[in-house]
Protein backbone atom coordinates (compact mmCIF):
# COMPACT_ATOMS: atom_id res chain seq x y z
CA UNK A 1 0.00 0.00 0.00
CA UNK A 2 1.29 3.32 -0.92
CA UNK A 3 2.13 5.58 2.14
CA UNK A 4 -0.02 8.92 2.59
CA UNK A 5 2.67 11.80 2.43
CA UNK A 6 2.26 13.66 5.45
CA UNK A 7 3.27 17.45 6.56
CA UNK A 8 4.09 17.73 10.18
CA UNK A 9 2.51 21.85 11.09
CA UNK A 10 3.51 21.79 14.63
CA UNK A 11 6.26 20.04 16.61
CA UNK A 12 8.76 20.79 19.10
CA UNK A 13 12.20 18.94 18.64
CA UNK A 14 15.36 20.54 20.89
CA UNK A 15 18.43 19.59 22.20
CA UNK A 16 19.06 18.73 26.25
CA UNK A 17 19.28 23.04 26.57
CA UNK A 18 16.24 23.62 24.44
CA UNK A 19 13.93 21.45 26.68
CA UNK A 20 15.42 22.47 29.62
CA UNK A 21 14.44 26.19 28.91
CA UNK A 22 11.12 24.97 27.28
CA UNK A 23 10.01 22.84 30.61
CA UNK A 24 10.91 25.61 33.46
CA UNK A 25 8.41 27.95 31.21
CA UNK A 26 5.70 25.47 31.01
CA UNK A 27 5.82 23.72 34.38
CA UNK A 28 6.82 26.76 35.72
CA UNK A 29 3.83 28.51 34.80
CA UNK A 30 1.27 25.61 34.76
CA UNK A 31 2.31 22.90 36.92
CA UNK A 32 -0.96 20.87 35.93
CA UNK A 33 0.80 20.11 32.93
CA UNK A 34 2.77 18.23 34.55
CA UNK A 35 0.22 15.91 36.18
CA UNK A 36 -1.56 15.63 32.63
CA UNK A 37 1.73 14.31 31.27
CA UNK A 38 3.01 12.11 34.13
CA UNK A 39 2.70 9.32 32.62
CA UNK A 40 4.40 9.89 29.40
CA UNK A 41 7.56 11.14 31.47
CA UNK A 42 7.29 7.87 33.48
CA UNK A 43 7.79 6.23 30.71
CA UNK A 44 10.99 8.14 29.39
CA UNK A 45 13.04 6.62 32.19
CA UNK A 46 10.97 3.37 33.35
CA UNK A 47 9.40 5.49 36.23
CA UNK A 48 5.64 5.82 37.40
CA UNK A 49 3.39 8.77 36.95
CA UNK A 50 3.40 8.99 40.75
CA UNK A 51 7.26 8.69 40.79
CA UNK A 52 7.66 11.90 38.50
CA UNK A 53 5.06 13.61 40.32
CA UNK A 54 6.81 13.08 43.79
CA UNK A 55 10.07 13.46 42.20
CA UNK A 56 9.00 16.94 41.25
CA UNK A 57 7.33 18.41 44.50
CA UNK A 58 11.01 17.60 46.18
CA UNK A 59 12.95 18.62 43.71
CA UNK A 60 11.57 21.17 40.52
CA UNK A 61 14.73 21.89 38.90
CA UNK A 62 16.26 18.28 39.09
CA UNK A 63 13.38 16.61 37.65
CA UNK A 64 13.13 18.72 34.60
CA UNK A 65 16.54 18.05 34.37
CA UNK A 66 16.14 14.56 33.66
CA UNK A 67 13.11 15.11 31.49
CA UNK A 68 15.68 17.01 29.31
CA UNK A 69 17.80 14.48 29.14
CA UNK A 70 15.81 12.12 28.11
CA UNK A 71 13.76 14.20 25.81
CA UNK A 72 16.59 15.57 23.97
CA UNK A 73 18.60 12.48 23.44
CA UNK A 74 17.90 12.45 20.21
CA UNK A 75 19.99 14.59 17.60
CA UNK A 76 18.56 17.20 14.99
CA UNK A 77 20.39 14.63 12.63
CA UNK A 78 19.36 11.28 13.72
CA UNK A 79 15.42 13.08 13.84
CA UNK A 80 16.13 14.17 10.26
CA UNK A 81 16.82 10.98 9.37
CA UNK A 82 13.82 9.12 10.86
CA UNK A 83 11.37 11.74 9.02
CA UNK A 84 12.81 10.78 5.90
CA UNK A 85 12.60 7.18 6.58
CA UNK A 86 8.87 7.72 7.82
CA UNK A 87 7.96 9.51 4.35
CA UNK A 88 7.62 13.20 6.62
CA UNK A 89 8.28 15.46 3.20
CA UNK A 90 8.46 18.97 5.96
CA UNK A 91 8.17 19.59 9.51
CA UNK A 92 7.34 22.61 11.71
CA UNK A 93 9.58 23.31 14.15
CA UNK A 94 8.60 25.99 16.96
CA UNK A 95 10.72 27.55 18.88
CA UNK A 96 10.82 29.83 21.98
CA UNK A 97 11.86 32.99 23.40
CA UNK A 98 13.21 31.23 26.24
CA UNK A 99 16.56 32.17 27.01
CA UNK A 100 19.16 29.40 26.64
CA UNK A 101 23.02 29.51 27.50
CA UNK A 102 23.41 30.84 23.85
CA UNK A 103 20.66 33.16 23.27
CA UNK A 104 17.43 31.79 23.59
CA UNK A 105 15.26 28.56 21.99
CA UNK A 106 14.62 30.21 18.54
CA UNK A 107 18.17 30.36 18.36
CA UNK A 108 18.51 26.65 18.45
CA UNK A 109 15.73 25.74 15.97
CA UNK A 110 17.22 28.10 13.66
CA UNK A 111 20.44 25.97 13.96
CA UNK A 112 18.54 23.04 13.25
CA UNK A 113 16.79 23.96 10.20
CA UNK A 114 19.92 25.90 8.71
CA UNK A 115 21.21 22.00 9.13
CA UNK A 116 18.26 20.97 7.13
CA UNK A 117 16.30 23.16 5.15
CA UNK A 118 15.51 20.24 2.85
CA UNK A 119 13.08 19.05 5.97
CA UNK A 120 13.04 21.25 8.22
CA UNK A 121 11.02 24.67 8.67
CA UNK A 122 11.68 26.95 11.44
CA UNK A 123 8.48 29.18 13.33
CA UNK A 124 10.00 31.35 16.00
CA UNK A 125 8.14 31.44 19.26
CA UNK A 126 7.32 35.10 20.42
CA UNK A 127 5.79 36.03 24.16
CA UNK A 128 3.49 38.94 23.69
CA UNK A 129 3.83 39.60 27.69
CA UNK A 130 5.92 42.82 26.40
CA UNK A 131 4.41 44.29 23.05
CA UNK A 132 7.56 46.12 22.17
CA UNK A 133 9.94 43.08 22.93
CA UNK A 134 7.57 40.73 20.91
CA UNK A 135 8.47 42.91 17.88
CA UNK A 136 11.86 43.41 18.12
CA UNK A 137 12.07 39.76 18.57
CA UNK A 138 9.77 38.70 15.70
CA UNK A 139 12.17 41.07 13.48
CA UNK A 140 15.20 39.40 14.82
CA UNK A 141 13.92 36.10 13.96
CA UNK A 142 12.08 36.96 10.90
CA UNK A 143 15.43 38.64 9.46
CA UNK A 144 19.05 37.62 11.41
CA UNK A 145 17.46 33.97 11.94
CA UNK A 146 15.55 33.59 8.59
CA UNK A 147 12.95 31.84 10.35
CA UNK A 148 9.04 31.77 8.27
CA UNK A 149 6.90 32.27 10.56
CA UNK A 150 5.58 32.92 13.88
CA UNK A 151 4.32 30.67 17.19
CA UNK A 152 2.54 32.46 20.16
CA UNK A 153 0.70 30.92 23.71
CA UNK A 154 -1.46 32.95 25.18
CA UNK A 155 -2.09 31.36 28.48
CA UNK A 156 1.44 31.29 28.83
CA UNK A 157 1.57 34.99 28.27
CA UNK A 158 -1.36 35.58 30.32
CA UNK A 159 -2.63 38.50 27.64
CA UNK A 160 -5.37 39.07 25.54
CA UNK A 161 -3.61 38.34 21.98
CA UNK A 162 -6.31 40.17 20.16
CA UNK A 163 -5.58 43.97 22.09
CA UNK A 164 -4.65 46.51 19.35
CA UNK A 165 -1.64 46.78 20.96
CA UNK A 166 -0.40 43.72 19.15
CA UNK A 167 -1.22 45.23 15.69
CA UNK A 168 2.15 46.01 15.20
CA UNK A 169 3.81 42.56 15.06
CA UNK A 170 0.75 40.77 13.05
CA UNK A 171 1.47 44.01 10.46
CA UNK A 172 5.05 42.95 10.56
CA UNK A 173 3.81 38.94 9.74
CA UNK A 174 1.71 40.49 6.77
CA UNK A 175 4.74 42.52 5.06
CA UNK A 176 6.55 39.78 5.28
CA UNK A 177 4.09 36.81 4.25
CA UNK A 178 4.58 34.64 6.86
CA UNK A 179 1.59 32.51 9.16
CA UNK A 180 1.17 32.68 12.56
CA UNK A 181 0.47 29.94 14.75
CA UNK A 182 -1.74 30.65 17.73
CA UNK A 183 -2.18 27.97 20.74
CA UNK A 184 -6.20 27.63 20.78
CA UNK A 185 -8.66 25.63 22.85
CA UNK A 186 -8.09 23.85 26.60
CA UNK A 187 -5.02 24.86 28.53
CA UNK A 188 -3.79 23.84 31.98
CA UNK A 189 -2.42 26.89 33.23
CA UNK A 190 -5.75 26.91 36.13
CA UNK A 191 -4.98 31.20 37.28
CA UNK A 192 -5.72 31.75 33.53
CA UNK A 193 -9.09 31.94 32.43
CA UNK A 194 -9.95 29.42 29.39
CA UNK A 195 -11.55 32.03 27.35
CA UNK A 196 -7.67 33.49 26.67
CA UNK A 197 -7.48 31.00 24.36
CA UNK A 198 -10.89 30.88 22.22
CA UNK A 199 -11.29 30.59 18.68
CA UNK A 200 -12.98 33.64 19.43
CA UNK A 201 -10.27 35.32 20.17
CA UNK A 202 -8.41 34.47 16.79
CA UNK A 203 -11.99 35.78 14.98
CA UNK A 204 -10.60 39.30 16.40
CA UNK A 205 -7.21 39.40 14.90
CA UNK A 206 -8.46 37.98 11.63
CA UNK A 207 -11.20 40.59 11.10
CA UNK A 208 -8.74 43.47 11.31
CA UNK A 209 -5.80 42.02 9.31
CA UNK A 210 -7.43 39.85 6.67
CA UNK A 211 -4.12 39.27 4.72
CA UNK A 212 -2.65 37.09 7.67
CA UNK A 213 -2.41 33.36 7.88
CA UNK A 214 -3.39 32.64 10.98
CA UNK A 215 -3.16 28.71 12.33
CA UNK A 216 -5.70 27.88 15.31
CA UNK A 217 -3.03 25.33 17.24
CA UNK A 218 -4.36 21.62 18.66
CA UNK A 219 -7.67 22.68 16.82
CA UNK A 220 -9.72 24.93 19.12
CA UNK A 221 -10.96 21.97 21.14
CA UNK A 222 -13.45 22.03 22.85
CA UNK A 223 -14.87 24.78 20.81
CA UNK A 224 -14.75 22.98 17.21
CA UNK A 225 -18.08 24.50 16.15
CA UNK A 226 -16.62 27.67 17.03
CA UNK A 227 -13.50 27.08 15.25
CA UNK A 228 -15.50 25.57 11.71
CA UNK A 229 -17.62 28.98 11.94
CA UNK A 230 -13.92 31.06 11.95
CA UNK A 231 -12.56 29.29 9.15
CA UNK A 232 -15.89 29.74 7.46
CA UNK A 233 -15.78 33.37 7.89
CA UNK A 234 -11.77 34.03 6.86
CA UNK A 235 -10.48 32.03 4.44
CA UNK A 236 -6.70 32.75 5.25
CA UNK A 237 -7.53 30.73 8.90
CA UNK A 238 -6.49 27.40 9.45
CA UNK A 239 -6.73 24.29 11.97
CA UNK A 240 -4.35 22.05 13.15
CA UNK A 241 -4.96 19.56 15.85
CA UNK A 242 -1.69 18.39 17.03
CA UNK A 243 -1.44 16.77 20.30
CA UNK A 244 -4.48 15.79 20.06
CA UNK A 245 -4.75 11.21 19.23
CA UNK A 246 -6.49 10.91 16.09
CA UNK A 247 -7.96 7.44 17.31
CA UNK A 248 -9.68 9.44 20.23
CA UNK A 249 -10.71 12.13 18.30
CA UNK A 250 -12.67 9.83 15.83
CA UNK A 251 -14.72 8.16 18.78
CA UNK A 252 -18.44 9.24 19.26
CA UNK A 253 -18.54 11.70 21.91
CA UNK A 254 -14.91 13.13 21.27
CA UNK A 255 -16.68 16.72 20.33
CA UNK A 256 -14.62 16.52 16.72
CA UNK A 257 -17.40 14.83 14.76
CA UNK A 258 -18.51 18.65 13.21
CA UNK A 259 -14.56 18.55 11.65
CA UNK A 260 -15.49 15.47 9.77
CA UNK A 261 -18.37 16.57 8.59
CA UNK A 262 -17.30 20.38 7.42
CA UNK A 263 -13.69 19.48 7.33
CA UNK A 264 -15.07 17.62 3.81
CA UNK A 265 -16.85 20.17 2.66
CA UNK A 266 -16.79 24.21 3.37
CA UNK A 267 -13.49 24.16 4.91
CA UNK A 268 -11.67 21.45 3.41
CA UNK A 269 -9.04 23.30 2.29
CA UNK A 270 -8.30 25.04 5.66
CA UNK A 271 -7.61 21.79 7.84
CA UNK A 272 -4.16 20.29 8.77
CA UNK A 273 -1.80 17.94 10.41
CA UNK A 274 0.41 18.51 13.40
CA UNK A 275 2.10 16.01 15.65
CA UNK A 276 3.50 17.63 18.77
CA UNK A 277 4.86 13.99 18.78
CA UNK A 278 6.20 14.03 22.13
CA UNK A 279 2.78 14.03 23.73
CA UNK A 280 1.99 11.15 21.91
CA UNK A 281 5.21 9.11 23.02
CA UNK A 282 4.85 7.91 18.89
CA UNK A 283 6.61 9.04 15.81
CA UNK A 284 5.28 11.87 13.51
CA UNK A 285 4.31 8.80 11.00
CA UNK A 286 2.29 6.52 13.61
CA UNK A 287 0.30 9.35 14.21
CA UNK A 288 -0.56 10.20 10.87
CA UNK A 289 -1.33 6.37 10.43
CA UNK A 290 -3.86 6.90 12.82
CA UNK A 291 -5.09 10.27 11.22
CA UNK A 292 -5.36 8.08 7.98
CA UNK A 293 -8.33 6.07 9.71
CA UNK A 294 -10.56 9.29 10.21
CA UNK A 295 -13.41 9.25 9.11
CA UNK A 296 -13.08 11.08 5.94
CA UNK A 297 -12.03 10.18 2.88
CA UNK A 298 -9.40 9.55 0.80
CA UNK A 299 -8.90 12.99 -1.12
CA UNK A 300 -9.68 14.82 1.97
CA UNK A 301 -7.30 13.09 3.95
CA UNK A 302 -4.33 13.60 1.33
CA UNK A 303 -5.85 17.42 2.00
CA UNK A 304 -5.31 17.24 5.73
CA UNK A 305 -1.99 15.59 5.71
CA UNK A 306 -0.15 17.32 2.96
CA UNK A 307 -2.14 19.16 0.31
CA UNK A 308 -3.42 21.97 2.64
CA UNK A 309 -0.23 22.73 4.43
CA UNK A 310 1.83 22.43 1.21
CA UNK A 311 -0.41 25.36 -0.27
CA UNK A 312 -0.59 27.62 3.08
CA UNK A 313 3.13 26.79 3.57
CA UNK A 314 4.17 28.10 0.00
CA UNK A 315 6.41 25.18 -0.05
CA UNK A 316 7.93 25.42 -3.18
CA UNK A 317 9.85 28.78 -1.84
CA UNK A 318 10.95 27.01 1.37
CA UNK A 319 11.75 23.64 0.80
CA UNK A 320 13.37 21.80 -1.73
CA UNK A 321 11.40 18.52 -2.83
Amino acid sequence: MKQQPVIDICDVVFDEQGWRAYLHALLGSAPRYLEVFAGRFGRLSGRSAASVMRAFAADPGSTIGWLAEQLGSTTPDTHVAHLATEGIRAQVLHGGSWPTTHGTVNDLVAAQVAAHPERLIGWAGVSLREPDSALAEATRALGELRMTGLSIIPFLDGVDVADQVHDPLWRLCVEHDVPVWIHSGQHFRTTVPTGISTPSVIDRIAGRHPGLRIIIGHGGWPWILEAIALLQRHPEVYLEFSSHDPATMARAGSGWEPLFLHGARSIRHQVMFGSTSWTHGRSVREIAERADRLPIDEAVRHAWLYGNAERMLRLDAVVSQ
